[in-house]
């Protein structure tokens, strides 16, 4: 069966790496010319040009006085250079806090006061909301001597990555390569993300790269993702998910489409063009994509779809049987969990259409559920 097929494709094409870092110089030197990343304004990146990006990237924050252990925060659309901007602050060394966009000036100054961030990374201008002078704002108000950086696309930091020497601060040179210790357990925290507080404040969920590569191998081996398939993400990058999509393509080597707003319009023809085969992530989007195919019944949106991934909002049991007829593929394939736990249970490509529509799926690997 199809299924089948694409889990052996993905066990054939799944890398190892004790951490992001070696994940990601790992999937560089097996798929140099493979494509990574595309987003919907028209750039393209190989598994190798990100690498290069990365490093490039990395040496010009360093640059900037960023030292290993320091803590950074980050709140940025879904650009191509927001996602390398993770693995390069994973290259240094820091402590990384991806931000939602959402967040305004209360939320991003606890949680950037909580972590004790140095630097806050924002878009100059996005949505038509002023990140930058927000940013100025939080700064003051924390009183911390938190820097900012606002940026654009293509404009982040840049450095001379011909010396790859001792960490010297001020210089564009970068520091040892991050420590991968054989056991997991060893491997230090890289990764702050808020929750929204549903009671209280923002809560502050820690992560290791461990244990999201871990979550991105059984989320993806359940979707059956591989090497040709071409999966969007529609929903900011600063999401956990976003976290666990990029160390899934360094892995499986799936190519992830980037939409930096989720438009039901725009968006939609930047999947149908890039031959969508896996679409996220949850019943609103499902349902923008079932009102589109409607439009033109005869003609398929996604001739492409493998199945649509799903989860963060209650699912009908009919909306299953609905993709799967109008859309094509399998249907939907939840997930459940949380940012502190990202994936506990998802379903499977290969599962009956009855577990597909009511339910969450079974838990992953690892996994140990009380109820």
């Amino acid at each position: 069966m199809a299924d089948k097929k694409s889990k052996k494709q993905a066990g054939e094409e799944v890398l190892q790496g004790r951490n992001l870092w070696e994940l990601l110089c790992k999937r560089a030197e097996h798929s140099p010319e493979q494509e990574m990343l595309v987003d919907d304004a028209g750039r393209r990146v190989t598994f190798g040009d990100f690498k290069e990006r990365v490093e490039t990237m990395a040496a010009g924050l360093v640059g900037m006085g960023l030292l290993p252990d320091d803590t950074v925060s980050w709140q940025l659309p879904t650009w191509v250079d927001s996602v390398a901007l993770a693995a390069a602050l994973n290259r240094i060394g820091v402590l990384q806090n991806p931000i939602l966009p959402i967040y305004r000036e209360k939320e991003v100054g606890f949680c950037t006061k909580q972590a004790g961030s140095k630097l806050l990374i924002v878009p100059k201008d996005f949505g038509g909301f002023d990140f930058e002078q927000m940013a100025k704002n939080v700064a003051v108000e924390n009183g911390s001597g938190m820097e900012v950086l606002a940026v654009s696309p293509d404009e982040f930091p840049a450095g001379d990555i011909s010396q790859v020497s001792q960490l010297s601060k001020g210089e564009a040179n970068l520091p040892p390569e991050p420590d991968a210790p054989d056991d997991p357990s060893d491997l230090p925290v890289r990764w702050l993300l808020y929750t929204s507080g549903t009671t209280a404040e923002p809560k502050g969920a820690l992560h290791t790269d461990g244990s999201i590569a871990a979550v991105s191998v059984g989320m993806s081996t359940r979707l059956g993702i591989n090497k040709d398939d071409r999966s969007i993400l529609a929903f900011p990058f600063t999401h956990v998910g976003g976290i666990v999509w990029l160390f899934s393509a360094l892995q499986f080597g799936v190519c992830k489409l980037l939409s930096e707003a989720f438009n039901p319009e725009t968006t939609l023809d930047f999947m149908a063009k890039e031959g969508v085969t896996v679409a996220g992530s949850g019943t609103a989007f499902h349902l923008a994509y079932l009102a589109r195919q409607r439009q033109n019944p005869d003609q398929p949106l996604f001739p492409n779809l493998r199945c649509c991934t799903g989860g963060g909002a209650p699912k009908p049991p009919q909306l299953h049987y609905d993709v799967k007829k109008e859309l094509g593929g399998v249907g939907v394939v939840s997930g459940w969990g949380l940012t502190e736990v990202p994936i506990l249970t998802m379903g499977d490509v290969g599962d009956p259409d009855e577990k597909l529509a009511e339910t969450e799926g079974r838990p992953l690997p690892n996994v140990d559920l009380r109820v």
